[in-house]
Order: structure tokens, then C-alpha cells, then sequence
């Protein structure tokens, strides 16, 4: 029969014979609190009264419906900017972050023949491609947002992006 104390005196012996872990060891921060950074996509998807601050009374914009495409080269008339210090109840749960958090609207690019209109807001997110950044395709591909930030910041950390 093992003891108790048996027990633990081989659970050290077999201890020191395992390979050093590194990733038990303690860590040093050299940076301080590691940066991050999320985005929310909402294509085509939200009441603008509801969501974003100080909109609450706006006229609702008469933008480009069905087949007309009269909004098109044109800057959203709407657009500004406006501080978070009144949320609207949709962007409450955010309230304890409101000062990290940007409302990035009104951003428009030119549609390009060819493709889906709801393919080309996913393909171009973050980066605002034009179109026929790749030569024979329509589809803006381009470096991403999130991709610009991590050559910067994630050199500091395990993964990149």
C-alpha cells in the first residue's frame, strides 16, 4: 500500500524530471495592458433613431431605395459626428465603454457593375477599397483596418491580429 507522504515524495522526483514548461513561467508585462480592438459590422440593418446617439428626432433619410441609385458619388447629407455622452437604450449595455467607443457612419463607396451590393459592403469592410483594386474583378479586396493596427500593435503580442 502507497502512502500518503510516499505519494508526494515521488510526485516531486517526477516533477524535476519533466521538461521545463515555459509557459508555466511567470510572465513580465513590458507593455503594460495588452491593446485591443473590436468592430461591429451592421450592413443595411438598423434603425438609425434607435441606435445612434443624438438621431432620436432626425428625419429619416429618403437614401437610395429599390433601383434608384440617385445617392451614389454623393456624401450621406447625415453624416457627423457626435459624442457618446447620451446612449441611446440600444448602446446602454455599452454605457461603462463609452469613452474607448467610435461611431464610425455615413461611409459610402461607389458601386461597382458586376456584383451584389451586399457582397461588395462585406468585401470592402475596414478597408474601403475601390473598386478594381484587383485587376479584372470588381470586388474591392484590400488590406484591412484590423490588419493596419496589428503590424503595429501586435508585435507585442502572441498573435498578430
Amino acid at each position: 500500500m502507497t502512502t500518503r507522504r510516499g505519494f508526494l515524495r515521488g510526485l516531486g522526483g517526477a516533477a524535476l524530471a519533466l521538461p521545463w514548461m515555459e509557459s508555466y513561467a511567470a510572465k513580465t508585462l513590458t507593455s503594460g495592458v495588452a491593446k485591443r480592438m473590436a468592430h461591429f459590422y451592421v450592413p443595411i440593418g438598423v434603425v438609425r433613431r434607435g441606435f445612434f446617439p443624438g438621431e432620436a428626432d432626425a428625419t429619416i433619410p429618403k437614401g437610395n431605395l429599390g433601383s434608384l441609385r440617385r445617392s451614389l458619388d454623393k456624401q450621406d447629407p447625415n453624416f457627423s459626428v457626435r459624442s457618446l455622452d447620451h446612449l441611446t437604450p440600444t448602446m446602454m449595455p455599452l454605457s461603462g465603454l463609452k469613452n474607448k467607443i467610435n461611431l464610425i457612419t455615413g461611409m459610402d463607396r461607389t458601386f461597382q457593375q458586376g456584383t451584389d451590393v451586399h457582397a461588395q459592403c462585406a468585401s470592402c469592410y475596414l478597408s474601403s477599397a475601390p473598386p478594381y483594386t484587383i485587376k479584372g474583378t470588381a470586388w474591392p479586396l484590400n488590406r484591412t483596418l484590423d490588419h493596419l493596427v496589428a503590424d503595429v500593435a501586435g508585435k507585442e503580442t502572441p498573435f498578430s491580429t
